[in-house]
This record gives structure tokens, C-alpha cells and sequence, in this order.
């Protein structure tokens, strides 16, 4: 075994580390850094999107959307192609491999002084020929007239930043490599304006999560010495609207309640919906909303001291639904049909009270009147 005389290494260690209040900071290094444009990154903001590649598979049929920072583009197959919408212009490097013939369009022979607008002006025609598919993309994207300027073959490796945006996508069997080099804002604005339309989607972890369900079939107002009276076997009157008596006393074949999906006291999925034994319609579409409200008025306001025993407590008679995925939710629309998992005429009422449960129960008819029976109490 090794010993060190520990003030020699206390020594040693100052020798080589310079106290700690005496260390200079280094400064950074900026050039060592990706340099990214503002425009660069709004371009590649917009591409990543989910919702963007969403948007073209669904409008256009543009499939395998992939979108990087690094040019994919072989240096010897690049060209670059100019659009323009209205005012706007744009400037993108392609492939001339993509689509087949394009190459063909750059004759490797410069034309004469006196041609070369015509010429030019050719090759701008012709590449919108081969260009039409993406040409009316835009136009079902809503951006009409968009119109090829030129077409010019890179004859010499441009510098351009390292970080840019690149776009990798395929129309039927053809493929496309593309960068984006320059983009006027009104191109960018345009795109965004379409994706506010559409919801951003859920992580795969996200969407799965399970959220319960209950349809309300009644409620009323019960004092809290009621309340804590109860016991298996009581029943509970007049908590049930004229239409569910009807419906379970079969005299109606279908019922429209309330349906919501989430914890009480945060904001829930709320809709109305026709339900018919075991089969629910949803009759609008749904809206959020963070009701935490008892629909019972309140009383004016006195001075006169009460007891506890005397407050009164909403009780909600609900009956538990079908759990659905947070993808599913998102998908809820009007005429929307759900099938419960048992019909409601055998399913066990839940007794509420502000979100807690604290019991079960099941109907009953008393003469004409349709109650809740208390089955068990927490």
C-alpha cells in the first residue's frame, strides 16, 4: 500500500488548479456554434410540424414527409429553381434527377448572346410542364397562380450555411429532394394560416391516456343531516327529470342527457346525446367548459347564524359510461355513436357529491315515481 503525505498533496494541488476566485472565464466561442437565419428557422419550424405533413398527405396525397437541416442534394445534380405567387418569390435547390427529364431541360452547351432569354424563358416553360403536380398542390392549398421563372443549372458549388432546411417528400412514384434557400414571408404566411385550422396532435403516450365517462341522469339539493342519514335500502325521490322516468318506465324509446367525459372540478368534455338502451348519439358537438356551478338558486343572503347540519349539498345521480382514449375524444363530433357497455336499465347509479362518491345505487319505481334505491354507501 501507497501512503501520501497529505499536505504534500494539498501541495501538489494548489500548484496545479489556481484557487477558485482566481479563474479567469473563457469566452464562447460564437463561431463554433450552427449558425441558423431567423428565416431558416421559421422555414424549419413550419416543415417539422407534424400537422404540415398531416395537411399535405390529406390535401395532396404527398407522402414519406421528411424534413432535416442538411442538403441531401448532390452538389452535381443541383439546380436552382425560381417561383413566384403575386408578389411573392421564392428560391429552391432541387435535383435535377427529379422528376425524369428535367435534366434534360439544361442543355450542358451555353446558347448563344442573342437566345438566351429565349432559351430561358423555354426552360421555364417546360420545367412547369414537368413541374405541374406540385404547381397545383399549391393551387388546392390556395395559392393560385404560382408560375416557374427559371430553371439554372449550379455550375459552380455556391457557400451557403451549413444549417438551412431541407424537405424530402413523393407525388405518386416521384420522389423530391429540395432545399429551401430563399422564401418570401408571404409564402410562410400563407402556410401557417392553413395549419391554424388544424389541432396539433398528442404524443403517442398522451393520446392513449383513458378518460371516464358518465352520462347525468339527475340531481337535487340535500341537506347535509339527510345526507348522513342514509342508509342501504333508502330511497331517493324527485332527483329524476319527467323524460329518464319515461324512458325507464319504457314509455319512450330514447332519452337526451348530458354526457361528460373528465374529473370533476377541472375543465371536462361536455355534450348532449340521444340514448337508447345501450346505444348513445351524440346530438352537437362537444365543448369544454370548467362548470364547478350547482344549478339549485341560492337563497338571499341573512344575517341569522345556521347550524352545519342545515347545509345543503347537490347530489348527482350518474351512471358510468364508456372510457375513451384522448384520440378518441379528440375526434367527438356530432352524430358520433357510442355503445355502452351494458344497457342502462342494468346499470348501478353512482351517488355524487361534489366529484366524491359516496355510494351506489339502483332505480325503482314507487307507484308512478321513479327513484334511486341506496345499495351501498361508502
Amino acid at each position: 500500500m501507497v501512503h501520501t503525505d497529505s499536505r504534500l498533496a494539498d501541495t501538489a494541488a494548489s500548484d496545479a488548479v489556481p484557487p477558485t476566485g482566481s479563474r479567469t472565464p473563457v469566452a464562447l466561442d460564437f463561431g463554433l456554434l450552427p449558425a441558423v437565419m431567423r428565416s431558416t428557422a421559421r422555414q424549419q419550424r413550419l416543415a417539422v410540424d407534424e400537422r404540415f405533413g398531416a395537411m399535405l398527405f390529406h390535401t395532396l396525397g404527398i407522402t414519406d414527409w421528411s424534413a432535416g437541416n442538411r442538403n441531401p442534394v448532390d452538389p452535381a445534380r443541383t439546380a436552382t429553381l425560381r417561383l413566384r405567387w403575386g408578389a411573392r418569390n421564392a428560391t429552391v435547390l432541387i435535383d435535377l434527377t427529379q422528376p425524369a427529364g428535367l435534366a434534360s431541360v439544361l442543355r450542358a452547351d451555353a446558347p448563344e448572346q442573342d437566345d438566351a432569354q429565349e432559351d430561358a424563358n423555354l426552360r421555364a416553360t417546360v420545367s412547369a410542364i414537368l413541374l405541374e403536380p406540385l404547381l397545383k398542390g399549391f393551387a388546392q392549398l390556395g395559392m393560385q397562380g404560382v408560375e416557374v421563372i427559371s430553371l439554372e443549372r449550379n455550375i459552380e458549388p455556391v457557400e451557403r450555411p451549413v444549417e438551412c432546411c431541407a424537405i424530402s417528400f413523393s407525388i405518386g412514384d416521384v420522389r423530391y429532394d429540395a432545399v429551401l434557400d430563399h422564401i418570401d414571408d408571404g409564402w410562410l404566411d400563407a402556410f401557417e394560416r392553413r395549419l391554424a385550422d388544424h389541432c396539433i396532435p398528442l404524443a403517442t403516450h398522451i393520446s392513449e391516456i383513458e378518460v371516464r365517462g358518465r352520462l347525468l341522469l339527475g340531481e337535487k339539493s340535500i341537506s347535509l343531516t339527510t345526507l348522513d342519514s342514509l342508509q342501504p335500502g333508502d330511497i331517493i325521490l324527485r332527483a329524476l327529470p319527467d323524460a329518464v322516468r319515461a324512458f325507464f318506465m319504457k314509455e319512450t324509446a330514447s332519452v337526451r342527457l348530458p354526457i361528460v367525459w373528465g374529473h370533476h372540478g377541472t375543465r371536462q368534455l361536455h355534450a348532449m346525446a340521444d340514448v337508447a338502451d345501450n346505444v348513445l348519439t351524440l346530438t352537437g358537438n362537444p365543448t369544454m367548459s370548467h362548470d364547478t356551478r350547482f344549478n339549485t338558486p341560492l337563497t338571499d343572503s341573512s344575517d341569522t347564524l345556521v347550524e352545519i347540519d342545515h347545509l345543503d349539498l347537490p347530489l348527482k345521480l350518474e351512471i358510468d359510461t364508456v372510457s375513451l382514449p384522448v384520440a378518441q375524444l379528440s375526434a367527438l363530433r356530432a352524430g358520433y355513436v357510442l355503445e355502452l357497455p351494458t344497457a342502462l336499465h342494468d346499470t348501478r347509479i353512482r351517488l355524487v357529491t361534489y366529484g366524491q362518491t359516496i355510494g351506489f345505487g339502483e332505480l325503482v319505481t314507487v307507484g308512478d315515481h321513479l327513484g334511486v334505491r341506496v345499495v351501498q354507501l361508502s
